[in-house]
C-alpha cells in the first residue's frame, strides 16, 4: 500500500548519514509518494496549515544538496501521514509545537505532535518507564535541595542533565567529594545566586533553571546501548563505549559504537516498552538502556539507523520503515 507522507526536516546545505536523508530515501524506495518539508516554514493561511515542501525524485544520500524547496506555503494537510524529523528554534517552541498540534489534529502523525512535546524530556521518563526500570531521578530547580541530595551519600553519583538537551551537552557527574560540586550543581540550576547578585531579579527575572538529577548506574560504562524501535520492535542501534576519562558515550563526542545485540531479557523489556510507547501515541523511538535501567528517550531525531549502518554495513531503514506502517495500520492510525 503506498501512501502520502510529508517528512518534516529542518532546511540543510547538504544531506548528511541521518534520519533527514535515511527516512524519506527508505520511504521513496518502498514506493511511497514523499515529500519534504522545512518545519520552520510551518504557517496557517486561511485557516489551512501550509508549509515550503519538495517531492522527492530520488533518493537523497550523503553529501547531496539539500533540494530547493519549490512549492511554497503549500498545504501540509493534502498527506496520509506526518512524519516529524527534526526540532525547531528554542525561540519558537511553542508556536512551532501549537502549528503541529493544529495538523495533527487533520493528519496522523508516525509520533503524535503532542506526544512530542511532553515525552521527548528527561522529567517525563516515569509515563512510560516503570519506577523499577529508571534510576533514583529527580528534577527540580533548587540548589540548596540537590546540593542536600548529592551530600546525602557519599558513596552515591550523580549525572546532572538539562532536561530538554541532548548530544552530552551541560552533562555533569557530581559526588559529594567532588570539589567542584557546588558551581556544578549551581551551573545546572541556573546561576541563580550570583546573577541575581550582578544583575538583581528585578531586572533579569527569573534564572532559575530545571535540571535533572539520576543517580548514576555503574554497568553504564559496559552495557550502555541505543535501541531504535518501530512500533514495538527493536529494528536496529548500536552499542557505544566511554572514553577513559569522559562519563559521556554520545557518539557525536566521538565515542567509539559497534552493532546492536540484545539479550532475552533485553528484547522482551523493549518491546514491552514499545508497546506502552505506542499507547501514548510514540510509533518511532530510541532509547538508551543499560538493562535494566532506562536513561533517556529520543523521540524527534533519534540517532541509530545511521550508526547501526556504520557498525555493521547493513542498511536497515527499509525494514524500519515499513515496520512502523504496519504498526500504524495494526494501531488504526491510517488506513
Amino acid at each position: 500500500m503506498s501512501y502520502k507522507i510529508l517528512v518534516l526536516v529542518s532546511e540543510a546545505a547538504k544531506f548528511r548519514l541521518d534520519n533527514h536523508s535515511i527516512i524519506p530515501s527508505a520511504l521513496y524506495r518502498e514506493g511511497h509518494d514523499v515529500h519534504i518539508g522545512d518545519i520552520d516554514t510551518l504557517s496557517v493561511h486561511d485557516s489551512v496549515v501550509v508549509v515550503d515542501r519538495v517531492r522527492l525524485s530520488e533518493e537523497y544520500l550523503t553529501g547531496n544538496d539539500f533540494p530547493a524547496l519549490s512549492e511554497p506555503y503549500a498545504s501540509a494537510e493534502d498527506f496520509d501521514l506526518v512524519w516529524v524529523l527534526t526540532g525547531t528554534h528554542p525561540e519558537a517552541l511553542a508556536d512551532s509545537f501549537q502549528l503541529l498540534w493544529l495538523l495533527n489534529q487533520r493528519v496522523p502523525f508516525v509520533n503524535d505532535a503532542a506526544a512530542l512535546f511532553y515525552l521527548n524530556s528527561k522529567i517525563t521518563l516515569g509515563a512510560a518507564v516503570p519506577q523499577a526500570n529508571l534510576p533514583a531521578s529527580y528534577v527540580s530547580n533548587d540548589f540548596e535541595y540537590l546540593t542536600g541530595l548529592v551530600e546525602s551519600d557519599e558513596d552515591r553519583t550523580w549525572v546532572l542533565k538539562p532536561t530538554n538537551e541532548g548530544c552530552g551537552a551541560g552533562v555533569y557527574f557530581v559526588g559529594k567529594n567532588e570539589r567542584n560540586r557546588p558551581a556544578l550543581l549551581q551551573a545546572a540550576t541556573g546561576n541563580a545566586v550570583p546573577r541575581y547578585e550582578m544583575y538583581s531579579r528585578n531586572i533579569i527575572g527569573l534564572a532559575k533553571r530545571y535540571t535533572a538529577v539520576q543517580e548514576y548506574i555503574p554497568n553504564v560504562r559496559e552495557n550502555e546501548k541505543r535501541v531504535i524501535i518501530a512500533g514495538d520492535v527493536p529494528v536496529c542501534g548500536f552499542r557505544r563505549f566511554h572514553f577513559e576519562n569522559d562519563d559521556r558515550a554520545n557518539v557525536t563526542l566521538g565515542t567509539r559504537f559497534e552493532g546492536l545485540t540484545l539479550t532475552p531479557e533485553e528484547d522482551e523489556f523493549v518491546r514491552a516498552l514499545g508497546k506502552r510507547m505506542m499507547d501514548l501515541g510514540i510509533f518511532y523511538s530510541g532509547i538508551d538502556i543499560a538493562y535494566p535501567y532506562v536513561m533517556e528517550f529520543n523521540l524527534v531525531n533519534p540517532g541509530g539507523l545511521n550508526y547501526s549502518f556504520r557498525a555493521t554495513g547493513i542498511d536497515q531503514s527499509s525494514e524500519t520503515v515499513n515496520t512502523v506502517l504496519a504498526a500504524l495500520r495494526a494501531a488504526g492510525k491510517i488506513s
